[in-house]
Order: structure tokens, then C-alpha cells, then sequence
């Protein structure tokens, strides 16, 4: 097995990685369900039961979507922040580089 060594390079390289998956969720999907397309039920047509069945299940699935993009959105930014400390200097972040990987990163 390989000795295990911190590669700030290849960090940047992953953070910069999240930062255009933030910058997709942010400016194109979560504006499609707050005010795009996916903002308003469809017509579900005239079918008896149909609009009363399907508004309610849209209605779901779009409060569980809007809920795990705010969860994704949340769990990107935090994880780029974590690599950001990791190779800015971050005393604390430092510490955990080291106890992970066994090297000083300064």
C-alpha cells in the first residue's frame, strides 16, 4: 500500500469541481422550481378525479424536491468550505490534514 500524501493541487482541482456544481444548481435549476417552469402545478386535465389527485402528489413532489436541492445545495457548500480551509492555512483545518494524512500541510 502507498504512503498516503496531501496534494493541495488536487484539492483546488475537486473544489473548483463543486464550485461549478454550485454554480449549476444555483443559477439553473433551483430558479426552474422557484419561479421557471417547474414553479406551477400543470393542468391535469379534465378527468374526474385528476386535478384533485395530481395537485396533491405535484404539490409533494415539488416541496420534497425544493427541500433536497436546499439539503444538496447545503452539503456542497460545506464541503467546499472544508476543502478551502483545508488548503488556506486554517489552523483547525491544518490539524485534520494532519490526523488524516499524516503530514503537515503548511
Amino acid at each position: 500500500m502507498g504512503e498516503r500524501v496531501f496534494d493541495p493541487a488536487s484539492i483546488e482541482e475537486y473544489r473548483a469541481f463543486l464550485l461549478e456544481l454550485i454554480d449549476d444548481l444555483e443559477n439553473q435549476v433551483i430558479p426552474v422550481l422557484a419561479s421557471g417552469t417547474l414553479s406551477r402545478a400543470p393542468a391535469f386535465g379534465t378527468a374526474p378525479g385528476a386535478a384533485e389527485n395530481a395537485a396533491g402528489r405535484y404539490l409533494d413532489f415539488h416541496a420534497a424536491t425544493w427541500r433536497n436541492l436546499q439539503y444538496l445545495r447545503g452539503a456542497l457548500h460545506g464541503m467546499e468550505s472544508a476543502l478551502a480551509a483545508a488548503t488556506g492555512g486554517d489552523d483547525e483545518a491544518g490539524a485534520a490534514v494532519y490526523f488524516q494524512f499524516g503530514v503537515d500541510p503548511g
